[in-house]
């Protein structure tokens, strides 16, 4: 099978495969591709990410929100992001994805209360980078979950985005929108 048509799920962490600088594999050849996109294709106003994805979309929004020179592109107006996670390994990424360090950028994150691949505690701790982070909790796994409460808060969610009316919670860093 060709390089092209080989299938590619994951970057791996340092611990599992050997690095040559100090990233996960593959890490920086998708930064560079998500790169020539947007730059190319953009401007795109959010990201959608899934389980890594949604790791990999907290750090683009990170990146885009930093103003990386390398990235010719502005910071998203809203990131929904299911099933993510921080990166295990920050300094791999070079990322300031910490409580110390909140993105402003608007985020929904869904979180399956029985995900086992990826813990609900684990999904938590990525809703802490994010300075008024939405959370939508299913009674389900690993997955985004299509029941008619899971497309209300999304479509609350664009809306808010849209009316400009999220804003920062003073009593919880998290706003809980109506679970399933």
């Amino acid at each position: 099978m060709s390089e092209e048509h080989k299938p590619f799920g994951w970057w791996y962490s340092p611990t599992y495969k050997p690095v040559k600088d100090g990233y996960f594999v593959g890490y920086k050849e998708s930064v560079e591709y998500i790169k020539s996109v947007l730059n190319e294709q953009g401007p795109f106003d959010g990201i959608l990410g899934f389980s890594q994805g949604a790791c990999f979309a907290a750090l683009l929004t990170e990146l885009l929100e930093t103003r990386n020179p390398n990235f010719n592109h502005p910071p998203f107006k809203l990131a929904i992001l299911v099933s993510g996670f921080k990166p295990i390994v920050q300094e791999a990424t070079n990322s300031m994805l910490t409580k110390e360090n909140k993105l402003k950028t608007p985020s929904l994150h869904y979180i399956g209360d029985f995900d086992t691949l990826v813990l609900p505690k684990t999904m938590l701790a990525l809703t802490e980078a994010f300075e008024n982070p939405v959370v939508f909790r299913h009674s389900g796994g690993h997955y985004l979950p299509s029941t008619p409460t899971s497309k209300k808060a999304f479509i609350q969610f664009l809306d808010t985005i849209k009316a400009g009316t999220l804003s920062p919670n003073p009593d919880r860093a998290t706003i809980r929108l109506e679970s399933e």
